[in-house]
């Protein structure tokens, strides 16, 4: 679109207030307990077995016991996240810590038997997984038939640029192709699981954090920040730190813009039985 003079001056001005207060609507973003509804609207009953994928320091984990009486593995490549993890587990009530337990493990290797999970729970990991086929036919392989598989993750857009993207990855521990839908979509199909559904949450999560917690404007203004003095914060942290809040601050922004985008798959073993 050409620039017009007379709109740019006139026109624009006369709806800029209209149109500001409408932005300042909210969208209704939903939230990252969309999960949970995705959770309970499976119908799994208590006791079901569930093995949380890339658990962290078990937060997750906890919730899905607490939230649906669920028994949870939580399974992580970082030490570090399982010991955290297990030390946040002797604060909960008995009757949850005991259904709640932490293992090494990754993606591409889920420390548990053939067809004895009723739901794998895979949040913010895919990303970081070089073999996505590898992994999702690892979660084919613990599922029972007629088990689901729930996992969100980021995925790229057409608008993020490829330099952009090769840095942001590169410091993020990234695995580009992790973020092609094109690629998750094949890998899940080769695997062999049914797509229930797939929620494209596109800006969604940033919004709503935005809007109750201002991360993302907050993230900006650590952005500007960094870009404007960076000799101030590689001198005092280094500059692999720098680097790592550089990206950090500019993947919530990437995702308010929509460069990044959020998903979520829930899948299906199917029950050839």
């Amino acid at each position: 679109m050409a620039w017009d003079r007379d709109l740019f001056y006139d026109a624009h001005p006369r709806a800029e207030a209209a149109f500001a207060a409408r932005l300042d609507e909210s969208l209704a973003p939903r939230d990252p307990s969309v999960l949970l509804q995705v959770v309970r609207e499976l119908g799994l009953r208590p006791d079901s077995r569930v093995v949380d994928v890339g658990c962290g320091e078990g937060v997750h984990a906890f919730r899905l016991a607490t939230h649906f009486g669920f028994r949870v593995l939580g399974i992580d490549p970082v030490q570090r996240h399982l010991d955290l993890a297990r030390e946040a587990r002797r604060d909960l009530a008995p009757d949850i810590a005991s259904r709640v337990s932490f293992e090494r493990g990754a993606a591409t290797h889920v420390p548990v038997a053939d067809s004895s999970m009723d739901l794998v729970w895979c949040r913010d990991v895919m990303v970081h997984v070089a073999h996505p086929e590898d992994a999702y036919a690892e979660l084919a392989r613990v599922l029972r038939p007629g088990g689901y598989a729930v996992g969100y993750q980021v995925v790229a857009t057409d608008l993020l640029p490829r330099e952009e993207a090769e840095w942001l990855f590169g410091v993020m521990g990234v695995v580009p192709a992790a973020t092609d839908p094109a690629v998750l979509d094949r890998a899940i199909a080769d695997a062999g699981l049914e797509v229930v559904d797939t929620l494209d949450l596109a800006s969604e999560w940033g919004e709503w954090s935005e809007e109750h917690e201002g991360r993302a404007s907050r993230a900006l203004l650590h952005l500007a920040r960094l870009l404007r003095r960076p000799e101030r914060y590689r001198a005092e942290f280094g500059d692999e730190a720098y680097e790592l809040m550089l990206g950090d601050c500019r993947w919530h922004v990437y995702r308010m813009e929509g460069k990044l985008a959020g998903r979520v798959d829930v899948l299906r073993r199917p029950d050839r039985g």
